[in-house]
């Protein structure tokens, strides 16, 4: 028997479309291991308790409590998979992990998702865990499993991370999968579709048609410097048949009665034929569905032919995340985007009557004074092309990033407590922390607010087509009752108001763990990755990160990452003293 979960989520007070949705990794895992033979029994800490609701740093847990978990591992289970897609969960899944071994000390735990891949060797040694699958996981999954059933070497599974009776094992990297037409569709009849959609977790913009997320791609070929997904995927993106991903979506209208779907593919449009092929197949049978990108998506592909297919196909709102107004910041987070064509794509979009979202983030380490005031003349720019909503994030130091290592090499960042907890800061009012110098959150906070009110406000709403469809004050209540949005800044204004009662209640009353305790866990962290980074740098795996983040853009990631995912190397992690730190290399 083989027992997944996905631990509970986590949340915090924010203004923003995004919130919890369907585990779509783990479903795919739980497919995978289904298909080999295996029995699977999946505990949804979210689904099965989505009422349950504990304070955690400056936000909440959503799900079953830790010891419940615990208890509903079946005692037949053998192996015990944990899914850890974001940074701020944590914590959270390393107290689960010390409660699994505890309880079941002879169950081996396997960890998965963005956040491990990261950081493999310091999840390791600040967990009780076995195994970290990194990447994707769907094949390594099954090698692992099959390795261990049979007694093999563990050095011969590709894309693992292990541990050793001295320290951490890393194996090369496996290679991206690109048939991935042949993955087994996600396991949804473990999880609790409708209680998802009972709850609004549904991972973008609410509608009253039962939601199930949908990956039609996988990865990104671009190497944004803020971004995980070259760590995650490699800067390669791999497009499903589009005829197949429309299979898909209809079984999912046929069986569950779903008829919403929120991508959740990194970057979704890129060749217009793929794009073309699929809307059209989408029209041809006749589906009544309602699509969306939350994340998303390039302008490149997007004409004003692609833009009506769009509209007739069901998608009810265009996003493009050009992350700054300021050609200067994109350029230093090599964010590969045409200002014109960017602008050429949104008139196309508006045309075709689909609702518009532009994605900034501010907060760069390189943004200076003179870049964030850049925003504002790019937001009466989008705002006269009929840009409907604006979404704008502080800049978080992801693991595994460029940023990230240039930040901490640099000592700019420690693995502490505050670091865990801005990880939630990004859709909030206030940020916690700024990493760019001689701005203060307190300046960046004026920045976001100066922003939406300028977008907002009387000045653009008065030139602004589409605004004038509607008043905000109409805008705002119809978000609150409506039962299907027609606008992210509805979403997003229930999400804030709804997570700001809840975080000031959860507040009030005994958290996850006694905040002593909550800050022991952080005591060592920020030593162990040092410790770690040290090695992997004196150990040739890995190089220091100029300590110049303006200097990010004229490297090519791939040659780094390709350097360091093809090796085979141990870090000692015994006794833990950064002076005596070592890295074996095979």
């Amino acid at each position: 028997m083989i027992c997944l979960i996905r631990p509970p989520a986590v949340e915090s007070f924010r203004f923003a479309t995004t919130s919890i949705t369907l585990p779509i990794g783990i479903a795919y895992i739980a497919a995978a291991i289904e298909e080999s033979g295996r029995d699977v029994f999946v505990i949804d800490a979210v689904g099965k308790r989505p009422k349950i609701r504990v304070g955690y740093f400056k936000g909440y847990l959503v799900g079953m409590d830790l010891d419940e978990i615990v208890d509903h591992i079946p005692p037949e289970s053998k192996i015990v998979g944990v899914t850890v897609v974001f940074t701020h969960e944590w914590p959270a899944v390393v107290r689960l992990v010390e409660l699994i071994k505890k309880a079941h000390p002879d169950v081996r735990v396997v960890l998965g998702g963005e956040h491990v891949t990261a950081m493999p060797e310091f999840s390791l040694a600040t967990s009780l865990a076995d195994f970290v699958v990194m990447g994707e996981g769907e094949e390594t999954v099954i090698e692992l499993l099959d390795t261990i059933e049979n007694e093999g070497d563990i050095l011969d599974v590709t894309g693992i991370a292990f541990r050793t009776s001295g320290g951490v094992h890393v194996n090369p990297r496996r290679a991206r999968r690109t048939d991935i037409d042949s993955i087994p569709r996600p396991a949804w009849h473990h999880f609790d579709l409708k209680s998802y959609h009972a709850h609004r977790f549904v991972g973008g913009m609410y509608s009253e048609k039962l939601t199930v997320p949908i990956l039609a791609t996988r990865g990104c070929p671009y190497q944004c410097t803020y971004c995980a997904s070259p760590e995650m995927w490699s800067p390669r993106w791999i497009p499903r048949d589009p005829i197949l991903v429309v299979d898909e979506i209809q079984s999912y209208v046929e069986d569950y009665e779903a008829g919403n779907f929120p991508f959740q593919d990194l970057t979704a449009i890129i060749q217009k034929d793929w794009i073309v092929t699929f809307c059209t197949e989408i029209i041809n049978r006749g589906l009544k569905i309602t699509w969306l990108l939350p994340t998303g998506t390039r302008s490149e592909a997007i004409d004003r032919e692609v833009a009506e297919l769009l509209r007739d196909s069901g998608m009810v709102s265009m996003a493009y995340a050009p992350e700054s107004g300021s050609e200067t910041t994109r350029r230093l987070i090599k964010k590969r985007m045409k200002t014109e064509t960017l602008f050429e794509s949104i008139r196309a979009a508006n045309a075709s009557r689909l609702n518009v979202a532009i994605f900034l983030v501010i907060g760069f380490p390189h943004d200076s004074r003179e870049s964030l005031e850049e925003n504002i003349a790019f937001i009466d720019h989008i705002a006269r092309e009929g840009v409907k909503d604006l979404s704008v994030g502080f800049y978080m130091a992801l693991p595994g990033t460029e940023l990230f290592h240039t930040l901490f090499d640099s000592g700019k960042i420690r693995l502490d407590r505050a670091y865990f907890r801005h990880i939630l800061d990004s859709s909030s009012l206030l940020p916690s922390q700024s990493y760019t110098e001689n701005i203060g959150v307190l300046d960046l906070a004026m920045c976001k607010l100066k922003m939406f009110l300028r977008f907002y406000g009387p000045r653009n709403r008065r030139h602004n087509k589409r605004f004038h469809e509607s008043s905000l004050l109409s805008e705002i209540v119809n978000g609150l009752n409506i039962k299907s949005h027609q606008s992210r800044l509805q979403t997003a204004l229930r999400n804030g108001m709804g997570s700001a009662w809840i975080t000031l209640a959860c507040s009030l009353k005994a958290g996850w763990i006694r905040r002593s305790e909550e800050h022991r866990m952080f005591d060592d962290w920020d030593r162990i990755y040092g410790f770690i980074r040290k090695a992997k740098v004196t150990g040739d795996v890995v190089q220091r990160f100029p300590s110049d983040s303006r200097e990010l853009h004229k490297r090519n990631i791939i040659h780094v990452l390709r350097s360091e995912q093809t090796q085979s190397y141990e870090v000692k992690l015994q006794p833990l003293n950064p002076i005596n730190c070592d890295c074996v290399t095979d």
